[in-house]
């Protein structure tokens, strides 16, 4: 459920290196919640992050993001030149710009 939560919608997603960073704190603190703390010498720790991932088998979630943005960009490149996703990531635009200041929002 967690990596489903974290995923969701990513194939669209612009994903820099901060939301990445994001992302893994978001991973480690799920983790940390499953697995629990760890008793040492009569003392409770919070795990260590290697002793998560040792523990927690499957790819990381940027890594599995990625994969997913990849596969995304393929399928839309085999698309037909008409539709909308190829068009908006071959940076086709219809129609023109407005001449002068773009108009002022609340």
């Amino acid at each position: 459920m967690m990596r489903s939560v974290g995923r969701y919608g990513s194939e669209e997603w612009i994903f820099p290196q901060i939301a990445q960073k994001i992302l893994i704190a978001f991973h480690r603190k799920i983790l940390r919640k499953i697995y629990g703390p760890v008793l040492v010498n009569g003392q409770w720790r919070k795990r260590c992050n290697y002793e998560m991932y040792r523990l927690y088998e499957e790819m990381e979630l940027t890594r599995n993001i990625r994969l997913r943005i990849l596969q995304w960009v393929s399928r839309v490149i085999r698309m037909q030149d008409e539709r909308v996703a190829k068009k908006a990531l071959k940076g086709y635009r219809e129609g023109r710009r407005q001449v002068g200041r773009p108009r002022g929002r609340w």
